[in-house]
């Protein structure tokens, strides 16, 4: 009987911690593993796949410590080919993937409750397949925007394929933002209230 009962709390634990992770990287963060995205390739076209892996959302705020010497200087492309430097510490970082429905949903649940925020974030989209160009990241987060009717927020590009791998660990969506003095990170899927939080 207790063996059931704690099976049972591992899988209710397992469908909290949605996102689009790596199960190599939960493993060594002793997180439950998620399904991971980034270790096959993605078509250069969006797909909507909002329908797809929806465990729920995270209704905890559960934001882990970040690294200011990891996201102090973030080098990123705007859909004009301007070279930027941004900054968490500045404003929030929404690291997202195109393939990824936990992205999805977050972006039009950010979407949804976008006059509530006191702070937007700026989206990082990341996760591109080696020798993607800025032309084709763009009309995909374009095809993105129009499909799933996003606000319009800011949006720039990392197109090293191990982006993820070094800016969202965990997987994806994953924001880094400045609250107080610290600064923080919150992965995967989360209710509304969490992200107001967040971005407040």
């Amino acid at each position: 009987m207790r063996r059931t009962w704690v099976l049972a709390l591992a899988g209710w634990v397992a469908v909290l911690m949605a996102g689009c992770g790596t199960v190599e990287n939960a493993a060594m963060s002793g997180q439950p593993g998620k399904s991971s995205g980034r270790d096959r390739a993605h078509p250069l076209v969006f797909q909507n796949l909002t329908g797809e892996m929806n465990e729920g959302q995270d209704p905890r705020w559960d934001p882990q410590p970040a690294s200011s010497d990891l996201y102090g200087a973030v080098t990123v492309w705007t859909a004009t080919g301007q070279k930027e430097l941004l900054s968490a510490d500045a404003q929030p970082l929404l690291f997202a993937a195109y393939w990824c429905p936990h992205c999805q949903r977050t972006l039009e649940l950010l979407t949804s409750i976008r006059q509530r925020l006191k702070r937007d974030p700026v989206i990082v989209n990341v996760g591109y397949p080696a020798g993607t160009s800025l032309k084709t990241a763009v009309r995909i987060a374009r095809e993105e925007d129009a499909t799933l009717h996003l606000a319009p927020f800011k949006e720039v590009f990392v197109l090293t394929p191990s982006a993820g791998d070094r800016y969202a660990p965990l997987g994806y969506p994953t924001l880094v933002f400045r609250q107080g003095n610290d600064l923080w990170s919150l992965y995967g899927e989360h209710r509304a209230a969490v992200w107001e939080k967040a971005l407040s």
